[in-house]
């Protein structure tokens, strides 16, 4: 039990450096295209296309991140229930449910790297496959995060909390 905390944690604390950097990154790429463009009249042609990858990328390994520190938007249906077990139940339920929404994001993320992984991308040449990986990647940190809340919620000497 102990090595899913310690994994689910691990990985919530990449996703959110992760995210740290991508979100730097995509700030420079946007300042650079914006300064080449209007200051420099000769915009970079890569620009744009790399900031929405990136951006693609900053979704799905932020799902993990805001999922571990319950800071995805929820409609908590049965917040007033005070029962502790109830409530137990009731998060390993959704996170079983994310469960089987990873499984569908990792199976079709898999699916377009394998259909759609060798095109390239028109104005970096990048291999499309770091794009689609985007997807399964985010699925794969999602579902370790998603494990570690439900043996949190159901573990009694959990020090987790899980999230309400």
């Amino acid at each position: 039990m102990k090595q899913i905390h310690r994994m689910g944690r691990l990985i919530g604390r990449f996703s959110d450096h992760l995210i740290g950097w991508l979100l730097l990154l995509s700030v420079v790429l946007n300042v650079t295209q914006v300064f080449t463009r209007y200051a420099l009249n000769a915009p970079l042609f890569w620009t744009e296309e790399m900031v929405r990858y990136t951006t693609v990328w900053l979704t799905f390994a932020g799902a993990a991140a805001a999922s571990l520190y319950g800071d995805h938007m929820d409609m908590n249906l049965f917040g007033e229930v005070k029962n502790r077990r109830f409530q137990a139940w009731h998060q390993a339920f959704l996170q079983m449910v994310v469960l089987v929404f990873c499984g569908l994001i990792i199976w079709q993320g898999t699916k377009f790297c394998i259909l759609n992984g060798m095109q390239t991308a028109p104005a970096t040449g990048l291999p499309m496959v770091y794009v689609y990986g985007a997807t399964t990647v985010g699925g794969v940190l999602l579902a370790i995060v998603s494990l570690h809340k439900i043996a949190a919620a159901l573990d009694p000497d959990s020090d987790q909390v899980p999230a309400p």
